[in-house]
């Protein structure tokens, strides 16, 4: 790792150890995972950046669309291949009807931009395996949510802002 994002982990690392944030972990099918996404974007007071390889859950492009007229900073970068599928192609013309800003592309190294995470308010983080899809809640898949973690979400918003940059340039 270089350059600023091992500055970025490096303070990570020292704050992750004194870190107030609570972690919690969800298992699909077994837990009602889409209903726990819904919920901790709806948590949000001020910024949902999301960073999503297939983006396909009509429930919470309409949550987005809501935080968005509400005034919130919501934003999302997603992988270039998926973002050309039909269902995905739906939410993403109801994104871009309300205004919302998304980058669609791959990563650096030109394939999937397959990061999966949701940064709320600059403080709590959702990741893991989950895609933001209706299906995703029927298969098996997996997500931590910490709350009240700032220097992990500084963490997953430096990297989403890398992408975001790297999309918007390319």
């Amino acid at each position: 790792m270089r350059g600023k994002h091992s500055v970025v982990f490096a303070v990570f690392l020292l704050f992750s150890a004194f870190a107030n944030g609570e972690t919690k972990t969800y298992f699909s099918p077994d837990d009602d995972t889409q209903q726990v996404v819904l919920d901790f974007a709806a948590s949000s007071q001020k910024s949902i950046l999301v960073a999503a390889y297939s983006f396909t859950c009509a429930p919470l492009a309409d949550l987005l669309v809501q935080k968005h007229a509400a005034g919130l900073d919501v934003r999302l970068v997603l992988d270039k291949t998926e973002a050309g599928g039909k269902a995905e192609k739906i939410q993403l013309a109801k994104l871009a009807a309300a205004g919302i800003p998304f980058e669609v592309g791959t990563s650096q190294k030109h394939r999937a931009m397959h990061l999966k995470v949701m940064i709320v308010d600059r403080k709590s983080v959702l990741s893991g395996s989950y895609n933001f899809t209706t299906t995703a809640r029927s298969e098996n898949n997996s997500f931590d949510i910490t709350t009240d973690d700032p220097a992990r979400a500084a963490r997953f918003a430096a990297v989403w802002q890398e992408i975001w940059d790297w999309m918007a340039a390319n």
